[in-house]
């Protein structure tokens, strides 16, 4: 005679796959989810709201400074703007450089990396949030030079001018993204938050200083920040070619190279 014991089929195997067969499919992270996840990462950071607040407040004084500094003739839009977005164009960068060292510096790129394994699209996930981010701020900047443009003419007997304004807010919103994309692509290199800070500031001002002296105008084929500067000013002066060069060469080319290197970097 059989007993109860020995006559029990072997449950445990085809438990476990029932189990397996009724757990949901995993899916993954949706690409917008990524960016609204990087997104706050940046604006969750001490360093990150100190940064955006820093860019504020020096669009704040300089358009302070401007209403008290009218040159002769119509208060200008042009003129808030230009004061404004400097701390744009010197701050924001950085924090396109943090949000691509910010999982190797802060050692979360383990954690990071095993809920979202493709590296290269948790990358560009942090390039178009720093681009995001960088339009929301530079929103908040335009703002506040047309408030201060609209005071000049309200408090003042100056009269006030808006001439080319869709140019010129084009001109200035490329520029910031492109800045801000160069600061993440260094970022996305050298994965050390001071390094490529470091770097991002003194290579290109270097070249931009000592390139002249060496190469004339062949310089310009490498001088970012003229291009930067014919692109806000929505005026190439026929120099399309160096424009388009010196953005591959200080833009493009780091950023190939950072997804690159970003997707084979060793996670400790």
């Amino acid at each position: 005679m059989t007993t109860l014991t020995e006559a029990a089929p072997p449950a445990p195997a085809k438990h476990r796959a029932e189990v397996a067969t009724a757990l949901p499919p995993a899916r993954g992270q949706s690409f917008l989810k990524l960016v609204a996840i990087e997104l706050r990462k940046s604006l969750n950071t001490r360093s990150g709201r100190v940064l955006i607040a820093a860019v504020l407040l020096l669009a704040v004084a300089a358009i302070g400074w401007q209403l008290t500094h009218l040159p002769q003739g119509p208060a200008g839009f042009d003129g808030f703007l230009g004061a404004a977005s400097t701390g744009v164009m010197l701050i924001l960068p950085v924090i396109g450089v943090m949000a691509m060292t910010s999982e190797w510096t802060q050692r979360t790129a383990l954690t990071t990396f095993t809920l979202s394994p493709r590296r290269v699209r948790v990358q560009l996930a942090k390039f178009v949030s720093a681009i995001v981010l960088s339009v929301v701020v530079m929103t908040v900047v335009v703002a506040l030079a047309l408030a201060g443009t609209a005071l000049a003419g309200a408090v003042t007997d100056h009269t006030t001018s808006y001439a080319d304004l869709g140019g010129q807010l084009a001109g200035a919103y490329l520029t910031v993204a492109l800045n801000v994309v160069m600061g993440a692509a260094f970022g996305a290199v050298i994965a050390q938050t001071a390094v490529a800070i470091l770097v991002y500031f003194i290579a290109p001002t270097a070249w931009s200083l000592a390139g002249p002296a060496l190469f004339k105008d062949n310089a310009n084929w490498l001088d970012v920040f003229g291009a930067f500067g014919r692109i806000i000013e929505r005026d190439l002066n026929g120099m399309l070619p160096e424009t388009l060069t010196a953005i591959g060469i200080w833009i493009v080319l780091p950023t190939i190279v950072g997804l690159w290197a970003s997707s084979r970097r060793e996670v400790k």
